[in-house]
């Protein structure tokens, strides 16, 4: 598998993306019904669910994408702008549309004591990644209580992980050694410092979870010349992760073994996969608003609703509005590209074209 060579119309990350994406929300459903302590995949690996890894997948494609970004952009506002594009509208449409459509119909308060509250004009910066789960009054009696949309802590740790990467390509640092040195240094902290020192701080837990995932992309992707890829190589890979499963050495296991299988997939020439993208990358838009549509749905639908038709409905509702997403705010705010200083469109000669 010859991954350097490559184009972006042969690749299947528009696929896994959407995948990933699909896979979130499969999993959501399980605790947002008060499934989730028999969710299956937690039970199989012991430590995470569905989710999770969907989320950890997510990173390590954004850590490969996103190395080849800041490679071959012109400029450091390049490179942050094209990030910005690409978060920061839909995400603005996804809080309003949370707070003041979802909001006023899953509150047990009468619409002007909601519109009014703190609380609900607190929720509006998660617009600029300062997370808040709960509206006033809403989804109190849902199976999972109180939290609004549960899939937006990830953001401002996806951002900060960018300003890194932005951080070691402004010192130029970006390089092989580093693009190692980093992960090793976060293992370093989350398998063996923290748990030693007896560090219990939720956010060191998730910037060097997900770290650890994206560094480890950016560095199959500054290596993926001198790399062998192969499906002997990915089956030992994935045999080790589920032989591991259930044990106190899974999630180092997958920690090692994901990048490369995750990189391995995206690159397997599967001519219809490879095309999926065509009619738009809705994989974002799934991520930010399916979590409240879910809720509304327990909220309206609960105990009537089974698992099986909560999950169709879930997915069937979330890759609707995602498309909408996508039409009508992604794809025209990621054509003011072009207006981006030193911004050009694709990348000749590297066998990708810039993460979007």
């Amino acid at each position: 598998m010859d991954i350097a060579s490559m184009q972006r119309d042969e690749n299947n990350f528009d696929f896994l993306r959407f995948f990933a994406a699909s896979a979130v929300v499969l999993g959501h459903c399980y605790w947002l019904s008060g499934l989730g302590a028999v969710e299956p995949v937690r039970l199989f690996t012991g430590s995470m669910d569905t989710a999770d890894i969907a989320v950890n997948l997510f990173f390590v494609m954004s850590g490969f994408l996103i190395a080849a970004s800041w490679i071959h952009s012109r400029s450091s506002l390049d490179f942050a702008g094209k990030r910005a594009l690409r978060i920061f509208p839909a995400l603005t449409v996804s809080t309003l549309f949370t707070a003041f459509v979802v909001g006023p119909l899953g509150t047990e308060l009468p619409l002007g004591e909601y519109l009014l509250n703190s609380q609900t004009v607190r929720y509006l910066s998660n617009a600029a990644l300062f997370t808040q789960f709960h509206l006033p009054g809403v989804f109190t009696e849902n199976p999972f209580p109180g939290t609004v949309n549960g899939s937006v802590w990830t953001l401002p740790y996806e951002v900060l992980i960018y300003t890194m990467l932005l951080v070691l390509g402004l010192l130029k640092l970006f390089g092989r050694i580093a693009v190692l040195a980093v992960p090793i240094a976060l293992m370093f902290v989350h398998f063996h410092l923290a748990p030693n020192l007896g560090l219990e701080s939720d956010m060191l837990r998730k910037v060097t979870r997900l770290g650890m995932f994206f560094f480890l992309g950016s560095a199959l992707y500054l290596y993926r010349k001198i790399l062998p890829w192969n499906w002997k190589i990915a089956l030992t890979l994935l045999s080790l992760s589920l032989f591991s499963a259930r044990t106190e050495w899974w999630f180092f296991v997958h920690v090692l073994t994901l990048p490369y299988l995750t990189i391995y997939l995206a690159h397997l020439k599967i001519p219809r996969l490879s095309r999926f993208g065509r009619y738009g990358d809705f994989s974002y838009g799934i991520y930010i608003f399916s979590f409240p549509v879910q809720q509304l749905l327990v909220h309206w639908l609960d105990p009537k609703l089974s698992l099986p038709m909560f999950m169709a409905i879930s997915l069937t509702a979330s890759i609707a509005i995602a498309a909408l997403s996508w039409h009508l705010i992604e794809s025209p705010a990621l054509r003011l590209k072009r207006f981006l200083p030193g911004s050009r469109q694709g990348v000749s000669g590297t066998g990708l074209s810039p993460a979007p």
